[in-house]
């Protein structure tokens, strides 16, 4: 266990400037690879029964029971945006259970113009990252450790970055109590190629879930607790500023609570045991930076709801972002065990 402590601290120190927002490239791989995890409020990192996208964010849960699994998710974000996931495990004699997946974003098409306003056509931008995971169960525990590495490649209309990016998790599971837990320090590494010569940091950070399910109860609770590696996390958010009565501008008071409660992410699964599953789930830091002062649209609340078959699983979520736009995603499993049984 000091062992497993030592290291998860080395990796945490490597890029433990990097910041929240819009300071770090490659940001995409920041957002909720399935359904599953966006209904509980995103960054879930342990706790979700057989989810094949899971290994994505926390390479640790990856377990015998998501061999031979394939998943695809599509996720309608922002605008014309739109982003999608691809997973797949498999176990080998000799290695044993690998897990890859690929990840890509696509912002849509862009207007060129001169300084006139004049157009001159389109242009598009996406990115892409393709990741490969392991994981190993320590004898005689309850503990697990996991690996990714990511290769990253984005376009932006004519410039280009490539960046190489690590993962490190820890799994601790308890079937007999239904207790679990997952830490994780996610993306350190760098890029390999800049878009101008000016080299930026990747979007590292540490989280922690913890999952319980009540045995003799229908349903299961996740908190979370994101960017472990950064305390004040809170900003002043100019829609929330007031004005005096001589209108001078009065800023938003950022208090040691708001640091705190950023912080957080809590969701509840019903019925985690049955075919069909109700989920639901709170992010604080998104409901108090995008909320808009004397609006009252649920930004930070996301809900889904998951159904089992014998060969596949659907699962859809709605994120409620902000009141202009939410965001869909749907994900679906297919067990290909079952369609090659002897």
């Amino acid at each position: 266990m000091k062992r497993i402590i030592i290291i998860f601290l080395i990796f945490s120190k490597i890029s433990i400037y990097a910041q929240t927002g819009g300071n770090a490239t490659f940001k995409f791989l920041d957002l909720s690879v399935s359904a599953k995890q966006a209904a509980l409020g995103g960054k879930v990192y342990t706790g979700l029964k057989n989810d094949i996208f899971q290994p994505a964010f926390n390479p640790a849960t990856l377990d015998s029971t998501m061999n031979n699994k394939l998943g695809v998710n599509y996720t309608a974000y922002l605008s014309d945006i739109n982003y999608g996931n691809f997973a797949y495990a498999r176990r080998f004699k000799k290695i044993g259970l690998v897990y890859a997946a690929v990840s890509y974003i696509n912002y849509g098409r862009f207007d060129y113009a001169d300084a006139n306003g004049d157009r001159h056509g389109t242009f598009g931008a996406s990115e892409g990252a393709l990741i490969l995971g392991y994981t190993y169960r320590i004898p005689h525990s309850n503990w697990h450790i996991g690996a990714n590495t990511k290769f990253i490649l984005s376009a932006l209309e004519n410039y280009s970055a490539t960046g190489l990016a690590f993962d490190i998790g820890f799994l601790y599971q308890n079937d007999k109590n239904g207790i679990a837990t997952g830490i994780t320090a996610r993306n350190f590494g760098l890029q390999l190629t800049t878009y101008q010569g000016t080299r930026e940091p990747l979007p590292f950070e540490v989280d922690l879930t913890f999952a319980k399910t009540f045995l003799h109860a229908p349903f299961k609770w996740f908190v979370t607790v994101e960017n472990l590696q950064k305390p004040d996390i809170a900003f002043v958010n100019t829609a929330h500023n007031t004005q005096d009565p001589n209108g001078n501008v009065i800023k938003e008071n950022i208090k040691f609570t708001d640091h705190l409660f950023r912080h957080f992410i809590v969701g509840v699964e019903l019925f985690p045991r049955k075919r069909f599953n109700v989920r639901a789930g709170y992010n604080f830091r998104r409901g108090a930076e995008l909320s808009q002062k004397d609006e009252r649209f649920g930004s930070g609340f996301n809900f889904g709801f998951g159904l089992r078959l014998n060969k596949f699983e659907v699962n859809y979520a709605y994120g409620n972002y902000h009141y202009a736009s939410g965001t869909n995603f749907i994900s679906i499993t297919v067990d290909l065990n079952a369609f090659f049984k002897k």
